[in-house]
């Protein structure tokens, strides 16, 4: 992010937001500001690549709570959607941007979605990444419920890894093994990430390794020495405590309990949407986008795919820069 602008401020709920700006003087594009928000386990850095290639575009990358420069609380309840999205609001509000084009990767694209959701007047396009736009229940989550029903429709539980993640021992033996979080995160075989995260014990094992033998091939991005020391430190430093919370604060049910208010109109996404999906996603797989398209919740959607796994911004920061560009080129200009 050498390019950008350091910048942080104090939310009105007294958090701590470190994000990157780029010189508004320096945008060629009328397309409002790019507001990119990142997913688990991440922080802004995984944009680095994708904002090289989007000179232009004048954009705001933060470090999303639990994660890097800001507040890490180990609440559940403190990422409720509604409350974090006013947080982010105020970071636009600092920066004097009516509207922005909002970003999301992994749990960033749930945060992006909640944005329009809670404040579509902030909104004017939405670009979701890996994750397909989520629709609030009126039901109560529940894991392993979630996770049989997904075993029957596609048959392996997609959501297995997160079983371990809100366990009460998860966020310490991932502290404890952040070089096997890396590693195991961005395995090169086709197949990794199902045998990994969607086998229930295979992540915890993994990250374990009792053996001493189980590694795998890291992809062509993750064989970037600086790339990996930098995500180990960070979080041996930080921990997971606060990135789990997005996982717990579904899984307790803090979020249903706004989602469930929100009504069907207002579910309705009316701004132009770009969905990029990953053919090699085993967890965010392209097809849970079908409900919220076949439903008319997106009545302005793009869609393309790439032949690439989950770090979609790390893997194929071009084409996923490209593909920003045509929509917001032909959605946007003037």
């Amino acid at each position: 992010m050498d390019a950008l602008q350091k910048k942080s401020i104090i939310s009105s709920r007294g958090f701590t937001y470190t994000y990157y700006v780029s010189n508004p003087a320096e945008a060629t594009k009328t397309t409002p500001p790019l507001f990119l928000q990142h997913g688990f386990p991440d922080d802004s850095h995984l944009w680095q690549d994708v904002v090289a290639k989007l000179p232009g575009y004048r954009v705001i990358v933060p470090d999303m709570l639990g994660y890097a420069g800001s507040s890490k609380p180990t609440d559940p309840s403190a990422y409720e959607y509604s409350a974090h999205t006013k947080d982010l609001t105020e970071i636009l509000d600092a920066e004097s941007v009516d509207k922005v084009i909002s970003v999301g990767h992994d749990w960033g694209s749930i945060i992006a979605q909640r944005l329009y959701l809670h404040h579509p007047e902030r909104v004017a396009g939405v670009v979701l990444l890996n994750v397909a736009y989520t629709l609030p229940s009126q039901k109560p989550f529940d894991l392993p419920a979630t996770n049989a029903y997904l075993e029957k429709v596609y048959g392996y539980p997609l959501l297995a890894y997160q079983e371990f993640i809100i366990s009460d021992e998860g966020p310490a033996i991932l502290k404890a093994h952040a070089d096997r979080v890396f590693d195991g995160m961005h395995g090169a075989p086709r197949n990794w990430m199902r045998d990994l995260l969607c086998q229930r014990g295979s992540f915890k094992k993994w990250l374990l390794n009792e053996d001493g033998d189980w590694n795998v091939e890291p992809r062509d991005y993750a064989k970037n020495p600086e790339l990996r020391k930098k995500y180990i430190e960070r979080f041996q430093r930080d921990g997971f405590e606060g990135p789990a919370c997005y996982y717990k604060s579904t899984a307790n049910n803090v979020q249903h309990k706004v989602e469930k208010t929100i009504p069907e109109e207002r579910q309705i996404i009316k701004v132009p949407v770009l969905y990029i999906g990953c053919l090699q996603d085993a967890v965010c797989r392209p097809e849970a986008l079908i409900p919220a398209k076949q439903g008319g919740f997106l009545p302005d959607l793009e869609e393309t795919t790439l032949d690439c796994a989950h770090w979609s911004p790390l893997e194929a920061p071009g084409p996923v820069a490209s593909a920003i560009d045509n929509f917001l080129t032909k959605k946007f200009s003037t």
